[in-house]
C-alpha cells in the first residue's frame, strides 16, 4: 500500500531533540483550531488515533512531517511560518524545504532491517510491571511482540490490512535507556530490528511518536 508523505524542513534553525516539545508547542499554540496538529479533540480529550503530523529534530534541523490526509495542513501553513519562538527566543526563517514522497507500508515476503534512531516509548503503566518482572531472554521477546503490535496501530491508521497478522516475524535487539519525559523518568529502548514488513523512514512507532519518539529509519538493503 502506497502512503504519501510530505516534509516540510526548516533548514536555517538548528534546534537539540529535546526541544521537540516545545517545537510542537508551538505550533500548537499558534494553529490552535487545527485539532490534527496535536491530537487532541474538543473539550480535551485524546485522539488515540495514529498521529498524520509528527514533530521531528533531523541533523539538528526541526521538521513537520505529515501523512497522507495530514499533508493538506501543513501545505496550508507552509507559506503563514516566517518564524518560531522556543524558549522565548525567536528564530526568523529564511529557508524552507519541503518534499512530497511516496512510500509503501505493507507485509513482505522479504526481510526488512530498521534501526530507533530516538528513543521507543514501548511500555505503558499495564504492561511495565510485567516487563521488569522477565528474565533477560523473555524482555526481549515481550518487547518484538509489542514492537509487532506497534505495526498493526500503524496499519490500522492508514487503513490497511494485514493479510496474515500472525506471519510477522520481529528479530531484534534492544537496549533500555531512561528518558525524562513531563519530568517523570520513563524507561524506553534504542534497538535494531529486522521485520517483513515495510514502514516509511522516519515514521514514529510506540508512544509519542507525534513528540519524536520511536522515530526508525531504514538500515542496509
Amino acid at each position: 500500500m502506497k502512503i504519501r508523505i510530505t516534509k516540510l524542513i526548516f533548514n536555517d534553525i538548528e534546534l537539540e531533540k529535546r526541544e521537540i516539545p516545545k517545537l510542537r508547542g508551538y505550533f500548537i499554540h499558534k494553529f490552535e483550531d487545527i485539532p490534527e496538529l496535536h491530537n487532541h479533540l474538543p473539550g480535551g480529550k485524546f485522539c488515540y488515533k495514529f498521529p498524520k503530523i509528527q514533530y521531528r529534530i533531523i541533523d539538528k534541523h526541526p521538521m513537520i512531517i505529515a501523512f497522507n490526509e495530514g499533508i493538506e495542513i501543513v501545505k496550508k501553513f507552509f507559506f503563514d511560518v516566517n518564524q518560531i519562538s522556543i524558549n522565548h527566543k525567536g528564530f526568523a526563517i529564511s529557508e524552507k524545504q519541503i518534499t512530497v514522497i511516496e512510500a509503501d507500508i505493507e507485509q513482505t515476503e522479504e526481510v526488512c532491517n530498521y534501526k530507533f534512531i530516538s528513543p521507543w516509548m514501548a511500555l505503558n503503566q499495564q504492561n511495565h510491571q510485567k516487563y521488569i518482572e522477565k528474565n533477560a531472554i523473555e524482555k526481549q521477546q515481550f518487547l518484538k511482540n509489542l514492537l509487532k503490535h506497534n505495526l498493526l496501530t500503524v496499519s490500522k491508521g492508514f487503513d490497511y490490512h494485514i493479510p496474515d497478522f500472525d506471519e510477522i516475524q520481529v528479530e531484534g535487539f534492544f537496549k533500555p535507556i531512561n528518558v525524562n519525559f513531563k519530568n517523570q523518568k520513563m524507561l524506553c529502548f534504542f534497538g535494531d530490528f529486522m521485520v517483513n514488513f515495510k514502514i516509511p523512514d522516519l515514521i514514529g512507532l510506540g508512544k509519542q511518536s507525534a513528540r519524536g519518539f520511536g522515530v526508525v529509519r531504514k538500515t542496509g538493503r
